[in-house]
């Protein structure tokens, strides 16, 4: 009997731990129980956050599946209201040694000079939250692959978002296993809109690693063009000291293309025209000074 609990007592911890493996890179649509342990809404007095299907004037309907998660399914926002939902992540290797993003769906009607949303970052359980949209400190590791999401106004329906969280283990000091939390907030002003307000769907965390390495590394910018691109592209990074990087360029399954080496400019030019066409990322690395860049291409026909 104490064997058979003993093995019961292992497999539970089993199951937990390739839950929350597992649950380091998912997709929340909102329409099952899949990883919605890792969602909290708050339950203070006045929250508006609802799951369910949308049945407002302009919001009527998900973008991948029928439900959402919504200022309220079916009343107009609230006045002088402020709510909130977190999505809870497990720090992985994307987070330490390689790169994470922040993917989902957004459609948004309000009043566009004080009632608005907010998408935030917590490294520290909640301690402190950066804005992913707005900061100016720790920008060099955060990365819109598009436009950054206007969460206010209107978005005259669903519009996508991507953000690359590039470094976080550097940057913020993170270690396998450790708890980040991501914040989705909407404010509304004392003024009444009779406006749909704010909606999410098919929130996702996706990780590319390249390798288990060791070394932290100091994140620095770089811009990409043009992209998509069909023959030939160009990089451009912060590199006032001249320093050697090496450019590496993978699948976005993680299998390496190329490496171009010894780039000491601030810029590297190279010719796409062997690869297929798809979702690329590239690596800017200079180990001597443990500086590093991410970023994401698309090779079209």
């Amino acid at each position: 009997m104490k064997k058979l609990l003993i093995l019961g007592l292992l497999a539970t911890q089993m199951a937990a731990m390739h839950a929350q493996t597992f649950c380091e890179n998912y997709c929340m649509g909102f329409e099952n129980a899949l990883c919605m342990d890792q969602l909290s809404i708050d339950t203070s007095a006045g929250t508006i956050w609802q799951i369910g299907i949308p049945q407002k004037s302009t919001i009527t309907e998900g973008i991948y599946s029928d439900h959402v998660i919504i200022t309220d399914t079916i009343n107009p926002y609230p006045i002088a209201n402020h709510s909130f939902f977190i999505l809870t992540n497990i720090a992985g290797y994307g987070d330490i040694y390689g790169f994470k993003t922040l993917y989902g769906c957004y459609n948004v009607q309000t009043d566009s000079l004080n009632d608005f949303g907010q998408i935030e970052f917590s490294p520290d359980n909640g301690l402190t939250w950066i804005d992913l949209v707005n900061d100016t400190v720790y920008d060099a590791s955060i990365e819109w692959y598009q436009q950054a999401p206007v969460l206010t106004g209107n978005s005259n329906g669903w519009k996508s978002f991507e953000v690359l969280l590039a470094d976080n283990g550097s940057v913020f000091g993170l270690d396998l296993g450790d708890t980040i939390l991501y914040r989705f907030s909407f404010t509304s002003d004392s003024t009444a809109e009779e406006l749909d307000g704010l909606a999410f769907d098919q929130i996702c965390f996706m990780e590319f690693v390249e390798g288990i390495s060791e070394i932290r590394f100091f994140p620095i910018k770089s811009r990409l063009y043009p992209n998509p691109a069909t023959t030939d592209l160009t990089i451009e990074f912060e590199n006032a000291d001249h320093g050697s990087y090496e450019l590496a360029i993978y699948t976005i399954q993680s299998k390496l293309v190329f490496t171009v080496e010894d780039i000491t400019g601030g810029e590297v030019h190279f010719n796409t025209r062997g690869l297929d066409s798809g979702v690329y990322v590239y690596k800017l690395t200079n180990i001597h000074d443990r500086k590093r860049s991410w970023g994401k291409f698309i090779i079209s026909e």
